[in-house]
């Protein structure tokens, strides 16, 4: 697949270019929007290459030269210190100043001043999942002043996250990214703080990573002859491709360097057109005119057969999965299984009848629990889409909520003591269209529905009515690429860009602190620097921001 506008260096890119010149006063234009600022108004200090850098933590150390060297051109000289507050960029981990610990690993305090002997920077974090995120918005607040110099204004922002699970899913099974894209999406991930993505790895219309003990997975079930383009007729050629195991390790440590949780997600037991296309064994073969296929629509009418084979099938690929991946959650899908197919399989009607099930919702749970025990046995739970609920839900399983405004099957899943990931295509699917203009798409079968960005930067994802119990058991929420309908690069950045900066704040920010017209105008700095990294975000007005910069087809 060809690589196009990747980032050529570690964290590249990862500071806000905002050129202005306001009388000499550096913004606070940081988007998530932090907990508490305070500013002295009309007051900024220098960065220059006399500014040195001194950190506890030499890795983070690194990751903070690279960034602002690459964005400013200023290579600070660092020393191997502890951080101590003073003259400089300082960066702790350890030895915290009071106030820190009490905002938990991802929080910070970023506080610049002028000291006796010069301008100081600090970061000071109780880790360095805390200190990264300070270094993400010490990047924001860097600013071209009057003089043509780089300052920050004279600040002291204290800061943490609201939600633990601050979430993106990149579709890469319905439309092959490559590694490159997928680099660049997290490294874009991170200078907003999220902290999971989910990647969505297996799908009717392929499967896209490498599993050493059944290769067809991905000699067959990665490649399609159809390019899913509006227009263009299936070509005979392959469409496709997929990830290697060393791809996806060298993946799983850069998100990991950049504190992103990757959670991969394995389609069980629908969506699985392109592992039964490779191994239609673990299908319900005893069915008339059973003949899966790389490919598919809409709905899933293959799916994995409840047979032992099929289960040790299972249990096999997702040993190797957890192998690749330390995310203690594995997303099993659940989703969309058209279960009545199960009843015109007598051997599946059999397995019923042995185990007292009384219909497919029950078949599908008991399912999705025999896939559960295997992964709670080597100390991983599953996370899957509220059909998982379908026949009783698993007390030990997270449910993502995604079907309508998410209200009712949320407090079912809270009532029944799960923990949850909020979700609901009402708000977080962005690849529904933005707005009603020309180069907006149309998305069947939603084809009315919109969410713009107020809409997305407006939702909230506490239902009303629960017990401030039940609320400690939302871990967060997510916004989804899904891929049907992007068929270039260039859509994909459209689809969801500027809107997952709108989540971004949704998942950190605490709900006090949003404000939509505050938001608006703090998003011009932002989309600066997406123009720097020629991102295809879309513009106010419907166009998209690179319109004339080649993409590549997805797939091909």
């Amino acid at each position: 697949m060809k690589k196009t506008r990747l980032l050529s260096s570690a964290l590249a890119g990862l500071a806000v270019l905002v050129f202005c010149a306001v009388s000499g006063r550096a913004e606070v234009n940081v988007i998530p929007r932090p907990l508490e600022v305070e500013e002295t108004a009309g007051k900024s200090l220098k960065l220059t290459k006399e500014t040195v850098l001194t950190s506890d933590d030499p890795a983070l150390a690194a990751l903070a030269a690279d960034s602002i060297a690459t964005r400013t051109g200023l290579r600070l000289p660092a020393k191997n210190k502890d951080g101590a507050i003073g003259p400089g960029l300082s960066i702790r981990t350890t030895n915290p100043i009071p106030g820190v610990s009490t905002l938990g690993n991802e929080g910070y305090i970023l506080e610049t001043f002028q000291s006796r002997c010069g301008p100081a920077f600090s970061i000071c974090s109780a880790s360095p999942a805390g200190a990264f995120y300070g270094l993400q918005t010490f990047l924001q607040l860097l600013q071209k002043d009057a003089d043509g110099d780089w300052s920050l204004p004279i600040v002291k922002i204290t800061d943490k996250p609201r939600f633990a699970w601050r979430g993106l899913l990149l579709d890469d099974a319905r439309r092959f990214f490559g590694k490159g894209n997928l680099k660049r999406f997290l490294d874009i991930m991170a200078h907003y703080k999220f902290n999971t993505l989910q990647w969505h790895l297996t799908e009717d219309w392929g499967w896209h990573i490498e599993i050493k003990k059944y290769p067809k997975l991905t000699s067959v079930g990665a490649w399609r002859n159809d390019p899913k383009i509006p227009g263009k007729k299936p070509d005979g050629k392959p469409h496709g491709g997929f990830y290697t195991q060393d791809d996806i390790r060298e993946i799983v440590a850069y998100a990991a360097a950049r504190h992103i949780t990757i959670v991969p997600e394995i389609e069980i037991p629908a969506h699985s057109n392109a592992a039964l296309a490779a191994y239609p064994q673990f299908g319900p073969d005893d069915m008339p005119k059973y003949k899966p296929f790389v490919g598919g629509t809409w709905g899933s009418r293959y799916l994995f057969a409840p047979k032992e084979e099929t289960f040790q099938f299972l249990n096999d690929v997702l040993d190797e999965v957890c192998e690749l991946f330390p995310s203690k959650i594995i997303h099993i899908g659940g989703d969309e299984a058209e279960t009545k197919v199960w009843t015109k399989s007598p051997a599946t009607l059999e397995v019923m009848r042995k185990n007292k099930l009384k219909n497919v919702e029950e078949l599908q749970s008991w399912f999705v629990r025999r896939i559960e025990k295997h992964l709670l046995d080597k100390g991983r739970r599953i996370i899957g889409w509220e059909e998982i609920a379908q026949g009783g839900l698993s007390p030990t399983a997270v449910m993502m909520v995604w079907r309508y405004d998410g209200g009712k099957a949320a407090k079912d899943a809270l009532a029944n003591g799960n923990n949850i990931v909020m979700t609901p295509f009402s708000h977080c699917y962005y690849d529904f269209r933005e707005g009603n203009f020309p180069k907006d798409p149309i998305y069947k079968p939603f084809g009315r529905d919109t969410i713009s960005l107020k809409k997305a930067y407006e939702f909230e994802p506490v239902p009303a009515g629960i017990t401030p119990e039940q609320e400690k058991r939302i871990l967060g929420c997510q916004a989804n690429v899904w891929g049907e309908n992007l068929y270039t690069l260039g859509k994909a950045e459209y689809q969801t860009f500027p809107r997952a900066l709108a989540m971004s704040e949704v998942a950190w920010s605490a709900k006090s602190g949003k404000d939509w017209s505050d938001f608006q105008k703090r998003l011009p700095a932002s989309l600066a620097w997406l123009d720097r990294l020629k991102v295809n975000y879309r513009k106010s007005d419907g166009t998209p921001a690179q319109p004339d910069l080649p993409h590549v087809y997805l797939g091909e």
